[in-house]
């Protein structure tokens, strides 16, 4: 399982780094999509504009999604064991910049909020803002409830893991189980967005299978809200099934 889950998060880390830098979007000086090349990218799994939005946001560009990549590539490395103890110093130096990285990709995210880039704000302009935000739930229904709350929680629970990951190592104490596993939930917190385009497409086949039109707005919309959600959700309980199996492997060794 630990062999698995390490894989799984190489694999969705250098997914990320392509994405950011290769595939048409709007932050990348390597390719800045037009609006056909972005309708073509998007195929009707989302709308243009999530692909483009950020192009007058360099703000955002710079705070949230290019040192998304930067996260990415350290990912992989500080949770390699053999790596660890291999390159102590180098470890201990990335964690810092971890840290910062995901400090200022969390104040991206606030500037996302304050500009009200929200997928259900800026790219269904037809479709209310809280509506169509799922296909099963009814966020709206609990009163003072709504998507945003759940992008706001992600958003935070990716910045406690990764300041509970430092703390337990910038002590005399020095936790390194604790400092291991709240990293872990810190990179599965970062990867709950790199799942979201695997369920996102999943979703979208699925309807296909059954012949069902995916490419309606309101469609459009809840899958990409479900996805983000089902996305941080497999991540997280694949991460604690990770830690559990380390605490089972340590009562079993002498």
């Amino acid at each position: 399982m630990l062999f698995v889950g390490y894989v799984g998060v190489a694999s969705l880390c250098f997914m990320m780094i392509g994405w950011i830098w290769f595939a048409p979007g709007s932050c990348s000086t390597k390719y800045r999509a037009s609006e056909s090349e972005a309708a073509a990218f998007s195929d009707g799994f989302v709308p243009a504009t999530l692909i483009t939005k950020y192009r007058n946001h360099w703000g955002v560009c710079v705070a949230h999604v290019l040192p998304a990549s930067v996260w990415s590539a350290i990912a992989p490395f500080q949770i390699h064991p053999a790596a660890r103890r291999r390159f102590p110093t180098i470890h201990r130096y990335a964690g810092r910049i971890f840290l910062l990285i995901s400090a200022i990709m969390t104040y991206g995210y606030y500037m996302i909020h304050q500009r009200d880039l929200h997928f259900h704000a800026n790219d269904f302009p037809t479709i209310p803002r809280d509506e169509h935000t799922s296909l099963w739930l009814n966020y709206s229904a609990v009163p003072g409830a709504s998507f945003q709350l759940v992008e706001h929680a992600g958003a935070a629970w990716f910045f406690y893991t990764a300041a509970r990951s430092y703390l337990a190592v910038a002590t005399s104490k020095r936790d390194f189980s604790s400092h291991r596993i709240w990293t872990w939930r810190h990179i599965a917190a970062g990867l709950g967005v790199a799942l979201q385009r695997v369920f996102l497409l999943l979703h979208h086949v699925a309807f296909a299978a059954i012949g069902v039109d995916s490419r309606k707005p309101e469609r459009m919309k809840a899958i990409f809200s479900d996805s983000l959600v089902l996305g941080g959700l497999f991540a997280a309980v694949y991460c604690e099934m990770c830690v559990r199996r380390l605490a089972i492997s340590k009562l079993k060794s002498p």
